[in-house]
């Protein structure tokens, strides 16, 4: 098996990546999507639809704003 990862959007400087594993009879075995951190592009989370994983950007920028309003 073989793994390609395509690049699917930036969000906010979040970069979503669509992974594909490739059988030998070069059908997709298995699909998901992993959240990439702006800077780190550090693995923040793997979801099994793009939705959610924009869902998880949304939310964590969301959370972050409190913190810094209050700083």
């Amino acid at each position: 098996m073989r793994m390609q990862r395509h690049t699917q959007v930036n969000v906010l400087g979040y970069r979503i990546e669509r992974i594909q594993h490739i059988d030998a009879y070069d059908e997709v075995a298995a699909q998901w999507y992993e959240v990439l951190a702006p800077e780190s592009d550090r693995v923040l989370g793997r979801f099994a639809h793009r939705a959610e994983a924009e869902r998880e950007i949304v939310t964590r920028e969301l959370a972050a704003l409190p913190r810094a309003a209050a700083a």
